[in-house]
């Protein structure tokens, strides 16, 4: 039998769990009613600018399904607008409305706090041995079964 506590994708999927779950209670105890889900959302828009539902999916490496339905919350939350892409009229991009721009001074700050947590007392050196080790390990499902 295979001991659970000795694979990665398990403390993986545990931290990531743990992540989202602080994260939701920080924004909600800051006041900010944003879920961790809208927040990935967010940060991509945020850093990339305006974004089709495709591209947004690709990002957050979540379901188009998904992330319309999210856009669709946080447009009546007033965090995004959907606009036309200039480039084909016939498509819609989703942008960071004025509110949601204003959040990204508050919320980033947060986030920030609980990387800082997440990762106290554990070396630089460490870390870029870790996200490296990610990187490879992401490679190796994106490549296929082969590798």
């Amino acid at each position: 039998m295979m001991d659970y506590e000795n694979i990665p994708l398990y403390w993986i999927n545990r931290l990531g769990f743990q992540a989202r779950k602080e994260l939701s209670r920080l924004f909600r105890a800051s006041g900010y009613d944003v879920s961790p889900e809208e927040w990935a959302i967010l940060l991509v828009l945020w850093s990339k600018g305006p974004l089709s539902p495709g591209a947004i999916s690709e990002l957050t490496i979540k379901d188009r399904t998904t992330v319309t339905r999210l856009a669709d919350a946080m447009v009546r939350k007033g965090l995004v607008v959907r606009r036309e892409d200039p480039e084909d009229r016939r498509k819609l991009l989703v942008d960071v409305s004025e509110k949601g721009a204003v959040l990204e001074r508050h919320l980033v700050p947060l986030a920030q706090k609980l990387v800082a947590r997440v990762l106290a007392g554990i070396p630089d050196t460490d870390i870029e041995i870790t996200l490296k080790t990610f990187r490879k390990m992401s490679a190796n499902l994106r490549d296929g079964p082969e590798g």
